[in-house]
Formats: structure tokens, sequence, C-alpha cells
């Protein structure tokens, strides 16, 4: 490597750099702790309105279909499933705020992208309640607290939907014989 290009490249690093100091800047927001950071509160602000509309969605007795979920109220999905899901995950959100207050908002948004893998999680634990609580699926309370508990747990609810997804659905002939192409 020739000095001028070893020198080229040390002066577009350079701390004078606005490049350089908007990305250690960026950094440094995402590393700071949640309260001291406006983008943190904000964040939380958010989910605790969510949870509370959710949680009074949740109180509502509705005659028709879900306010805010108008084409869930006939369909497959019962409107339960995307509100238990979502508090769910709001509910790990909190929790694991608790454990760890002085998380940085980083962490927070990283707990936060369990909000919307929540939602389709929910669904596919509805509609595979049959099989998960054995043909119990007329006791609503039941199959509610189930896809809570998908929510509050997303990463454990998923490698077990994956541990069923491999029992469930027939092997192919290349992977039963044991060929290990690693194909799925």
């Amino acid at each position: 490597m020739s000095d001028s290009s070893e020198r080229t490249r040390t002066e577009a690093v350079a701390p004078g750099d606005p490049a350089v100091d908007a990305a250690a800047e960026n950094r440094s927001r995402l590393a700071r702790t949640w309260y001291r950071s406006r983008f943190g509160v904000g964040v939380i602000a958010a989910d605790v309105l969510l949870t509370v509309g959710l949680a009074a969605g949740a109180l509502l007795v509705t005659d028709g279909p879900f306010p805010g979920f108008a084409g869930l109220g006939s369909g497959v999905v019962p409107p339960f499933v995307p509100l238990f899901s979502l508090l769910g995950a709001l509910g790990f959100v909190f929790t694991a705020l608790v454990e760890r207050f002085d998380a940085s908002v980083g962490t927070l948004v990283r707990y936060n992208l369990r909000l919307p893998a929540a939602l389709p999680l929910g669904v596919g634990v509805y509609l595979l309640s049959d099989i998960l609580l054995g043909g119990t699926t007329g006791d609503a309370p039941l199959v509610a607290g189930v896809v809570f508990l998908s929510g509050l747990y997303v990463n454990l609810a998923y490698k077990r939907l994956g541990a069923l997804a491999r029992r469930l659905l027939p092997a192919s002939a290349d992977r039963s014989a044991g060929s290990g192409d690693g194909e799925s």
C-alpha cells in the first residue's frame, strides 16, 4: 500500500469530517439511556398509549367488527388475536425495562421489534390452536391466553412453532435419506 493511499484513508476518517461526526453522534444517540433521550421517551410514550388503547379495546363489547380491525370481525381470525398478540409483546417490553431499567435506546428499539413480529405469530398460533391445544379452540380465554403468551415470548414461540413445523411437514426424500444438503 502506498503512502498516499494510506494518507487519503486516514484523512477520510479524520475527526473533523462531518460524515464521521454524524455517524458517531447517531451511534451515541442509540447508546444513550432511554430515559435521557427524547427518542427513547417517545418510544415508551407510544408504547404506553398503544397499551392503554389495546387494553381499552379488549374491554369493549361490540356487536360488530372490532374497531380498527373492520375486516377481521367476520373473518377467519377473530379480533382478539392481534389485540392479545400486541399486548403480550408490549408486556415483554415493559418487563424487560423493569429488569434492565438503564437500557439504551438501541436496546429499547430492539425490544419494540417484537411488536410487529408478534402479529403474524399470534395469527399462526391461533390457526394452529386445534393442534397446539388439543381441540379446545372453543375455549376462547385459553386460546387468548396462549396468543398473549406467544406475544410475550416471541423468540421461544418461533422456535417451538419451527419444531412443530418440522414434525408436521413431510420431509423430502433427500432429507430423509440423510443427504445433508442443507436445503429446507
